[in-house]
């Protein structure tokens, strides 16, 4: 009987580790709020040890504008942006089951 109670509680527990990870949704805007053009853009799980490709390609992300986008991975994931100048910011660690928005601003980069 026992044995059966810790089996019952190990499937439920997965099931809803299961579901809760189903819910995660994975989308996000990218909001260029900083006054200059955004030309390069990435992001990954902060497990990743590179940055891979820009998820801009041949596009870049003026001041004022918007940008959908969606990661592979629920949980914690890693951003990268390259304005014009050259300058750039990271934001990492962030969790994108609970991230919206990720916003470049005059002095960086931000969750919301």
């Amino acid at each position: 009987m026992t044995f059966r109670r810790i089996l019952l509680g190990a499937a439920l527990s997965l099931g809803l580790a299961g579901a809760a990870s189903a819910q995660c949704d994975t989308s996000f805007t990218l909001v260029n709020r900083s006054g200059s053009t955004v030309n390069e853009f990435y992001f990954g799980s902060s497990a990743q040890r590179s940055w891979g490709v820009d998820q801009l390609g041949a596009n870049v992300l003026p001041n004022g504008a918007t940008m959908r986008f969606q990661t592979r991975n629920a949980g914690r994931n890693d951003f990268r942006i390259i304005w014009a100048s050259g300058e750039r910011a990271d934001l990492m660690n962030i969790d994108i089951c609970t991230t919206s928005e990720i916003v470049a601003t005059r002095s960086g980069i931000e969750a919301r």
